[in-house]
């Protein structure tokens, strides 16, 4: 049996998924729009957002690329607990430095915040601009 390696491939009909079942191939926007999701990026968008009250808060508006997660964490210079979660419910707490939570939303208002002493503050970070 020979394998003939030189071979053109015009055109791929379907691919197998981890099941088993023939899917469409990927065409190139589709691999590119791929590859920018889950590429680097080039730049960081950083904020810290400080809480005006002891009630719950959504932190400010930031579109949030596609593939990309957004990283809360605690600040240096709180004076207690952070609690971070969804706008409803935050139910996660953040007690000190080096702590935080990720989430994988659209844009940062998805995210509620929660603090005990108003001032306190999270620090949120994620890569922004441009792909791989």
């Amino acid at each position: 049996m020979t394998l003939d390696t030189t071979a053109e491939v015009d055109k791929i009909e379907a691919v197998r998924d981890r099941n088993g079942d023939a899917r469409p191939a990927a065409d190139a926007d589709k691999q590119e729009q791929i590859r920018d999701a889950v590429g680097n990026r080039d730049e960081l968008t950083q904020f810290v957002y400080s809480t005006s009250g002891t009630t719950a808060e959504t932190l400010d508006s930031n579109a949030v690329p596609d593939g990309v997660t957004v990283l809360v964490e605690f600040k240096s210079d709180n004076t207690g607990t952070v609690y971070v979660g969804s706008p409803d419910t935050q139910e996660s707490a953040l007690t000190g430095i080096g702590q935080g939570r990720s989430f994988d939303v659209s844009d940062t208002a998805a995210i509620g915040v929660r603090t005990p002493t108003a001032g306190d503050a999270v620090v949120v970070t994620f890569e922004s601009a441009g792909g791989a």
